[in-house]
């Protein structure tokens, strides 16, 4: 169930597993700001307090928040200054304890609040953040946004403080920083650098101790950097369904992304208008970021899911003899920058220290502490594709306003600022479109070459590789990125080398690479850097396709609605018990005893509950939570693969039908095979799990508090589509639940299987004559606060395996209105 295994390298994170137009900023007029407010619905219909008139400000910041069920945010304005502080105001109410924090992570003032943490993690943070110099080069970096944007960002920041202030009066904001001493206002250039670091969460952001605690050796070498427990790993579901296949011709979006259900990565979900036109979209973004990241307007529907391909490349430097802070670089010697930093450090006692580190880096980056350490000879540096991607914004408004698929896909030729996902997209017309536009490092042919050689021999590259991530001779200059004049940056893939697929039936991506967007058309040839191609897919991706391809779940006329797409996500079906349950259970009846410890284990009450079971993964399936614990015994390449569990191996010729066929027939196949079945048995028993226990019974939302709300789902070694699993990995200092403690051999917890990571913005839509319909729910909810109703609203709906329904036009966020609020502030 949980990942928490260590891997043998630090860098075993990376394996984690998208504006034009302008507005008036002055004298903004009472359009549909009030008429909003007028069409809510009466006091006594709704809520003691529907409606809250801020007082005005002349000249200034001014927007209308509708608040429907479950706390989704409607913001419309008149402006994109006002859009802005709309939205920062409203996300401000939720959450502005994780925001807060997170500036002061990348600030590197953690320890200056918090002390050095917990072995120093606090300093070791601050350390890295502060010589990766996300806050010093924010407003240099993001200097030259389009006045639309700059305006969008001035008005979100004013927005987020003016409702800090409003908290303040009422002993601070909702939520676990209530009353802190740390809660103060944010900058333009906070937010921009919290920016910067959203770009950097599947490169720089995982190797952060590697980062600050790298340093030369002395007579001596420098202790190798510690190994690294990996949770759960970012990932998602993307279906972009298109009009040859869809019951109303439009198309239809299945969003599936599977993040925290704690910390910063949570999504918040809100719509944002713009009474000018300009802008009228409908989503969910990250913690901090203007906008709306996975969602729909009246024109297309998008969501994202985590690319396969590399954000950074590793390079190992040859050091010059007797000088560990020099490398060789073809014929030249070039020394590493040295960089002194200091931080203040909070006491026990109240009172302040500072301590000093000496940072180094080389051209391409900072240098690392990896396992395999820094010695007299060799040192280990990177690059990071994202480190300059000021182009993000850009990109997604390009996004949120486009009024076809056309314009949707040529904000990507322009911007190309995608940082670390593939998108997935469906549109009015019908079409979809799959690419994997994420910065992606362009190599030249003999550098990549040179690579796939080092690979190939089994050396460090290997090894390296196999924790998901590239090293490269830094001392070469042949491995150095190209600047390609077509790229919107230095050293990136331009976008006409990315891999893309038009279709008129459907696309997917479930974090494997590029290669099976459609299995009728698989992409071939791209740079081995966007991912590789021809390889066994995971579990999930080859669900994701059966279901995809079942005629059975289109009804009679064969094409997708609404409600079946919702049904083949909620049918909870799961890969390995569609290939292998009935097969198990027959060779459970042949071999009904197997040896076990010595002994003789019978079989027969695992059988009798594998025979009636489903094969779902819903809150009351009974045999799940067995068949999950039988089949994660296997290990992931056992699953993946011909071995023990599968006698057919993968075909690269059918990608999504092998490997398959349970490896049982004679009895010793039939023992290799059901031996685990019995430790599984055996496993839950000591435990304290029945084995004929709800599912339900042992899965629940793990986070803080109380309840204990039974959620549906698998996990990604079950082979479901619908996932959720533990452990969120939050970069935050919030509290967080306790997953208790996890078996060495099983994927329990002692408290079971507590959930904090999984699926988040689960988003179902199709476009029709009348435009988009759609239904969703954000399984965590919307505020930071536990005590709040609307923190476990959606999780009881998800649970019960529910839809909202999503309220885009202006009459139906009126008529659904619990709240209504004109908020305003000066322009700075």
């Amino acid at each position: 169930m949980h990942a928490s295994r260590v891997l043998p390298l630090a860098l075993a994170a990376v394996l984690i597993g998208a504006c034009t137009g302008g507005g008036s900023d002055s004298d903004p007029a009472p359009s549909v700001v009030d008429s909003l407010v007028a069409a809510a619905p009466s006091t006594e219909a709704s809520s003691p307090e529907t409606s809250t008139t801020i007082e005005a400000v002349d000249d200034g910041y001014r927007a209308s928040i509708t608040r429907t069920e479950h706390g989704v945010a409607h913001i419309v304005a008149d402006d994109w200054g006002s859009l802005g502080f709309g939205q920062g105001y409203a996300f401000s109410e939720d959450r502005a304890c994780t925001l807060i924090d997170q500036v002061i992570k990348v600030r590197g003032e953690r320890s200056k609040w918090f002390g050095p943490g917990e072995n120093g993690e606090n300093l070791d943070t601050d350390f890295a953040y502060r010589h990766l110099g996300l806050h010093d080069t924010a407003d240099e970096r993001f200097g030259d946004q389009p006045e639309t944007i700059s305006a969008m960002v001035d008005g979100y920041v004013a927005g987020f403080n003016t409702a800090l202030a409003a908290a303040e009066a009422n002993n601070g904001p909702a939520g676990w920083c209530a009353a802190e001493e740390w809660v103060q206002p944010i900058t333009t250039t906070d937010l921009y650098a919290y920016l910067n670091d959203v770009m950097l969460l599947a490169s720089s952001g995982v190797l952060i101790s590697p980062i600050a605690t790298a340093a030369p050796p002395a007579d001596t070498p420098a202790p190798a950097g510690d190994e690294l427990a990996v949770t759960t790993t970012l990932g998602s579901n993307g279906w972009g369904i298109g009009g040859s296949i869809s019951d109303s011709g439009g198309g239809l979006l299945l969003a599936n992304p599977h993040f925290p259900w704690e910390g910063e990565k949570r999504l918040w979900e809100n719509h944002l208008t713009l009474t000018t036109g300009e802008l009228d979209v409908y989503g969910v973004t990250l913690s901090g970021v203007p906008g709306v990241l996975i969602g729909f307007n009246r024109d297309v529907a998008w969501t994202h899911t985590v690319s396969a391909g590399h954000r950074m490349t590793l390079y190992q430097l040859d050091l010059v003899p007797g000088d560990p802070t020099s490398y060789l670089y073809g014929s030249e010697t070039r020394p590493m920058t040295a960089t002194e930093i200091s931080i203040e450090v909070l006491q026990d006692d109240g009172s302040s220290t500072t301590e000093t580190r000496t940072m180094y880096a080389s051209h391409y980056g900072p240098m690392l502490n990896l396992p395999f350490g820094w010695s007299t000879e060799k040192a280990y540096t990177m690059r990071d594709a994202n480190i300059d991607n000021a182009d993000s914004l850009e990109q997604f408004f390009g996004m949120n306003q486009a009024t076809s698929l056309d314009e949707f896909i040529e904000a990507h030729r322009v911007h190309n600022g995608i940082p670390w996902v593939n998108t997935i997209a469906t549109s009015a017309q019908g079409t979809t479109w799959y690419a994997d536009t994420a910065a992606t490092p362009n190599l030249a042919p003999e550098a990549i070459t040179g690579w796939q050689a080092e690979v190939a021999a089994g050396g460090l590259a290997a090894t390296v590789l196999d924790n998901g991530a590239i090293l490269l001779n830094g001392s070469d200059p042949v491995n150095e990125w190209v600047d390609d004049p077509a790229a919107t940056r230095p050293g990136i893939l331009p976008f006409d080398a990315q891999p893309q697929l038009l279709r008129d039936d459907y696309v997917f991506n479930a974090n494997d690479s590029h290669w099976l967007a459609n299995p009728e058309e698989l992409l071939t040839g791209y740079s081995p850097m966007t991912g590789a191609e021809q390889i066994p897919q995971s579990e999930r991706t080859r669900m994701n396709a059966i279901l995809l391809a079942d005629q059975e779940l289109r009804g009679a006329d064969g094409q997708w609605s609404l409600a079946e797409l919702q049904a083949a996500f909620t049918s909870d079906r799961a890969l390995h018990s569609e290939l292998l349950l009935k097969d198990a259970v027959a060779a459970c009846e042949r071999s009904p005893q197997v040896p076990l410890d010595g002994a003789a284990f019978d079989l027969g009450p695992a059988c009798d509950v594998l025979r009636q079971w489903d094969g779902s993964y819903q809150v009351d399936s009974v045999g799940a939570a067995l068949w999950r614990e039988f089949v994660y015994l296997f290990g992931s390449d056992g699953r993946r693969d011909a071995g023990t569990l599968y006698r057919v191996a993968f075909d690269p010729a059918d990608p999504v039908g092998t490997p398959n066929s349970l490896a049982v027939g004679t009895p010793a196949e039939d023992e290799a095979v059901l031996v685990n079945l019995a430790r599984a048995a055996q496993g839950m028993a000591a435990a304290g799990f029945a084995i004929d226990a709800p599912l339900g019974d042992l899965q629940f939302d793990g986070r803080v508090g109380d309840e204990r709300v039974p959620v549906p789902g698998g996990t990604n070694s079950d082979g479901a589509i619908s996932i959720v699993d533990c452990c969120s990995g939050a970069l935050t200092l919030a509290p967080r639940g306790d997953p208790g403690t996890f078996s060495e051999v099983h994927s329990f917890s002692d408290k079971g299987y507590p959930i904090t990571f999984g699926n988040s913005f689960v988003l179902t839509l199709q476009f029709g004559p009348q435009g988009p319909v759609a239904e969703s729910v954000l399984t965590y909810g919307q505020p930071d606060d536990e005590t709040d109703p609307g923190f476990r609203s959606q999780t009881e709906l998800y649970g019960s395996g529910a839809f909202k329904q999503v309220l885009f036009d202006a009459e139906a966020v009126a008529a659904g209105a619990v709240a209504t609020t004109e908020v305003s502030g000066p322009r700075p």
